[in-house]
């Protein structure tokens, strides 16, 4: 968004491309494994696999956490597009009208 004598554009396009790329990695987190319980054999050592296991864990609850920040940041990022796009067709149609109105009454 730039600001020229007092207006605010906002690059739409962008700002889709965020709502859909948000959603995209959204859908990676989703789809990872889950850590906790697959490679504890793998550590040979008790403790070591024990560690591992708690940061799995936390990873799993920190990984669930950003999902649904990332969700609602694509949301807010696919509604302010949307809401964009309306005020630019609302402002469009009411220069066409008062465009018409100001020839029509040139016609008279």
């Amino acid at each position: 968004m730039s600001g020229e004598s007092g207006h605010v554009r906002a690059d739409l396009d962008v700002i889709k491309e965020m709502g859909t790329g948000l959603g995209k990695v959204k859908k990676a987190f989703e789809g990872l494994d889950k850590l906790g319980g697959k490679y504890s054999d793998d550590f040979g050592n008790g403790d070591l696999a024990e560690k591992f296991e708690d940061f799995a864990d936390n990873w799993e609850i920190s990984r669930e956490k950003l999902t649904g920040e990332i969700e609602v940041l694509a949301g807010i990022a696919k509604t302010a597009a949307k809401a964009y796009e309306d005020i630019d067709h609302q402002l469009a149609e009411a220069i066409r009208s008062a465009s018409d109105s100001k020839s029509a009454k040139k016609g008279k």
